[in-house]
């Protein structure tokens, strides 16, 4: 459904959460692979509901007690990025690989016009500092 960039280079690992204005409940949710690639989901099912999207990108450092993505559901995933990315050493907040104002999908500035035909749902993220 998209690709995400940062300073010019895939950025792999990312969460991308896209909220369709007027749709109430669940934020669609996707992670971008080594290509900086993602496909959404809403609720389990592929896609995003139908209108404009505000979009929020966030992506954590990695540590050792971080669980690992392949070992977790799309929920788990969306509470983690909720609480801040992962497990971090105490009173340690989570480092942010990119700036924190990506993270806030009503601040950041990115937006999606999602379009009843899938063809022409290609979005393109191009992120710097």
């Amino acid at each position: 459904m998209g690709t995400v960039t940062y300073e010019g280079k895939p950025l792999a690992g990312a969460t991308v959460t896209m909220q369709t204005e007027g749709v109430k409940g669940q934020a669609s949710l996707g992670f971008t692979d080594s290509s900086g690639k993602f496909k959404m989901t809403t609720g389990g099912r592929p896609g995003v509901p139908v209108g404009k999207a505000r979009v929020g990108i966030t992506k954590f450092v990695a540590t050792s007690d971080t669980p690992s993505s392949k070992d977790m559901k799309p929920e788990d995933m969306m509470k983690m990025q909720i609480a801040g990315g992962g497990v971090a050493k105490k009173n340690e907040p989570p480092k942010r690989e990119i700036p924190e104002k990506y993270a806030d999908p009503t601040k950041s500035g990115l937006t999606a016009d999602i379009s009843a035909s899938e063809s022409k749902n290609v979005f393109e993220f191009p992120l710097v500092d």
